[in-house]
């Protein structure tokens, strides 16, 4: 009897003790003197139907970033710079092409979209410097040069929200917060909103809920994977410079997944990717007059290491 007593006490001090060492924290860390190479690939296909008539677009990116991280100076900050070394574009409107290739930047394609080429031609050569403080959340954000010099003033509104400091640090700080600060263990959940600029003042809200998967072993390494997935969007217009607004929306998110995979030993996420559909409708509101109108919008992205 005594025996089962003692048998007893130890599987129960085990059931008790297991959630905590299967508890897991994810510290974010910031490694000083260092550098690295990244890809960051979009595609993004869309079909808007207004009053009956439909247009479709699709636009590809793959950006290579160089970061190159500094030191803590006495206040606790830390600069970190991000330098555009490869910018390939691809958009297509209606049945016209347009393409931006930052290895022949001046190689016109005869499409409307010719306008935004003084614009790439500028992103592909843009560093951007961001100051963490101490706590490593973003502090500041600084270009090197006005990304917008030289710029047309149709263009320099259409794009001026994508370069203001402001939403840029707020964007970011949201995507360092999708990892929690708290420990959890494998099949806890967490939810997060945060705000996209989708450009010319469209920005779109996301709430979205991250499930932690447990430990994975890739290449080599073990890594922490974070499953996604989008819960309710939302779509709306602040001071843009588009010809309309917008009176109501009633989208959702038909199809969404996302993955991230967070190193403990590095304490940063080491890749990430995403793919979210968004149907639904809109109403837009052009010179008084309401435009009941359709939306199939897909989202791809990702963002890997480069050697």
């Amino acid at each position: 009897m005594r025996l089962r007593k003692i048998v007893l006490t130890f599987s129960l001090m085990a059931a008790l003790a297991a959630p905590a060492l299967a508890q897991v924290k994810f510290e974010r860390k910031i490694q000083e003197g260092t550098s690295r190479n990244s890809e960051l690939i979009t595609r993004v296909e869309q079909k808007l139907t207004i009053a009956g008539m439909e247009t479709e677009t699709e636009s590809d990116s793959r950006i290579t970033v160089k970061t190159t991280t500094g030191k803590r100076d006495e206040s606790g900050n830390i600069r970190v710079q991000e330098k555009i070394i490869g910018m390939m574009l691809t958009s297509k409107i209606q049945g016209t092409e347009y393409t931006f290739d930052s290895s022949n930047p001046d190689k016109t394609s005869g499409s409307a979209l010719e306008m935004m080429r003084p614009l790439h031609k500028l992103m592909s050569g843009r560093t951007t410097t961001t100051v963490f403080d101490k706590e490593n959340k973003v502090a500041q954000v600084e270009f090197e040069n006005d990304p917008l010099n030289g710029l047309s003033e149709d263009l320099r509104k259409l794009v001026k929200d994508e370069f203001d400091v402001e939403k840029i640090k707020k964007t970011a700080n949201e995507e360092i917060d999708r990892i929690p600060a708290e420990a959890v263990k494998k099949g806890d959940a967490w939810e997060r909103t945060a705000k996209r600029n989708l450009g010319a003042g469209q920005i779109l809200t996301a709430t979205t809920r991250y499930t932690y998967e447990g430990e994975i072993e890739k290449d080599g390494k073990k890594l922490d994977k974070i499953s996604s997935k989008v819960l309710s969007v939302d779509l709306t217009l602040e001071d843009s410079p588009l010809p309309l607004t917008i009176k109501s929306t009633d989208l959702k998110p038909t199809e969404s997944k996302g993955e991230l995979l967070f190193d403990r030993k590095l304490g940063a996420t080491v890749s990430g990717s995403s793919s979210v559909r968004i149907v639904g409708d809109i109403t837009f509101v052009i010179n008084n007059m309401e435009l009941p109108s359709k939306l199939d919008l897909k989202m791809d992205s990702s963002s890997q290491p480069k050697e």
